[in-house]
């Protein structure tokens, strides 16, 4: 069977034990690279913003030659901007997982914004804890803690740029001529990146596919063979 490479990028203040659950789903001819981020569980000096997130990407994507990335959450506008930013890259498909651009930018307030990251920052593990808890049945409790500790100590800075940078971003105007195939897994039950968006993106791109789940933010916790089987599913599909 041919080789296929996978590169996973995971969410905000998480860590590669994101995915400790789906590796063991992946059939043997998928290589898998699931890499922490930069300021992700430690500070970073180097990189403090959406650009230079985008930019170590670009570096990971031109070493590991992945055919599919596959971003969730923050992961997956980090996805998007690179591709925007750098092209295809050579990458057969993107995938966007409970991450997909709204097809107008958002009119929140700055001064709303800023609330919300306050209120995310004085407890940031309150922000995740949905997330964690939908972990419990097929994550270890190490996984789990070392998830715990990686959001305690991300670098705030680079947290807090990254949000600003992509709340400034209008990523839905880049869908109509986006460059690679996407395929789109997402929560159906999504309060933080609602089904319609991908729905939007699902209609909007030039070549995408749509797979929802009975989730919410994180489409991989409840079920991760299926979720597994459904990225090589769609893979297979958009990659032709």
């Amino acid at each position: 069977m041919k080789k296929v490479k996978c590169l996973l990028l995971h969410g905000s203040g998480m860590s590669d034990k994101t995915w400790s659950a789906l590796m063991s789903h992946f059939p043997k001819n998928w290589v898998i690279f699931n890499p922490t981020l930069p300021g992700h569980g430690s500070q970073d000096l180097q990189v403090k913003n959406l650009k230079e997130l985008s930019f170590w990407l670009k570096q990971q994507i031109k070493k590991k030659k992945p055919d599919i990335v596959a971003g969730w959450s923050m992961g997956s506008f980090l996805l998007q901007n690179t591709i925007n930013k750098y092209g295809k890259m050579n990458i057969k498909v993107a995938s966007f997982i409970n991450g997909s651009p709204a097809e107008k930018k958002s009119k929140t307030s700055k001064e709303a914004l800023q609330q919300k990251l306050d209120n995310y920052f004085s407890d940031p593990i309150r922000h995740i804890k949905p997330t964690l808890n939908e972990m419990k049945e097929h994550w270890s409790q190490d996984d789990i803690k070392s998830i715990i500790k990686s959001c305690k100590n991300s670098d705030k800075t680079l947290l807090e740029n990254l949000r600003w940078d992509m709340f400034e971003t209008d990523f839905g105007k880049m869908i109509k001529n986006f460059p690679t195939p996407i395929l789109l897994m997402h929560g159906i039950y999504d309060k933080i990146n609602p089904l319609s968006q991908a729905k939007w993106v699902n209609k909007t791109a030039r070549k995408s596919l749509l797979f929802e789940f009975e989730s919410r933010h994180a489409p991989f916790t409840k079920n991760p063979q299926l979720f597994v089987e459904k990225m090589i599913e769609g893979y297979e599909k958009l990659s032709c």
